[in-house]
């Protein structure tokens, strides 16, 4: 994903000068990420794309306020969630809250960025850490989800989904601290001396 610089440059050309190629570049920098958030509520690649493009095509006939956005990605991620949930209580027979812990998400782990540590991980460590991940509860994996494999940050997370960031530390204290014991890197402390 591009630096934080290049993606503010390219929203001031959208802004400013109606530029299509750099608001093509940002709908291909955000869509794959913003696809998967949506369908972790809607449950269809079909309607979580169209959920996502409205969210883009609303971007584009407000392209004159964009410089207000204080942040785009977090915009996007809150737009794209609100339309999430409209679409759901829209076709519902009633309006049904939804709940983080309700969510059903999904961690693309070959997605993730490769760093030298990971190179020493045998495919049988991987699949462990990938296997701990999916049994985490619904609310520590969509906040794992967002923190380490859409690289968005404690205060982002918090903003999208209208929680403290001592929640989101909480829920990643928790998420690693499981996944740790699954893995067996943390032995239950023996309380017998």
């Amino acid at each position: 994903m591009p630096d934080q610089i290049e993606i503010d440059f390219l929203v001031e050309k959208v802004a400013l000068f109606n530029d299509q190629d750099a608001y093509k570049k940002l709908f291909f920098i955000f869509f794959t990420d913003l696809k998967k958030f949506s369908f972790s509520f809607v449950k269809s690649n079909d309607i979580a794309d169209e959920i996502v493009s409205d969210v883009f095509v609303n971007l584009w006939k407000n392209r004159m306020r964009l410089l207000e956005i204080e942040s785009l990605k977090v915009y996007l991620y809150v737009a794209v969630k609100n339309l999430s949930i409209r679409y759901l209580s829209r076709n519902a027979n009633h309006i049904n809250l939804i709940s983080l812990d309700d969510l059903s998400v999904e961690l693309h782990t070959e997605n993730t960025r490769i760093n030298p540590e990971d190179i020493f991980i045998s495919s049988e460590m991987a699949s462990a850490i990938h296997s701990a991940i999916e049994r985490l509860p619904p609310r520590c994996k969509i906040i794992y989800k967002l923190i380490r494999e859409d690289g968005l940050s404690y205060k982002e997370v918090a903003k999208i989904l209208h929680i403290s960031v001592k929640t989101i530390d909480a829920q990643l204290c928790i998420a690693t601290k499981k996944i740790c014991q699954s893995i067996n890197f943390i032995k239950p402390v023996n309380k017998r001396r």
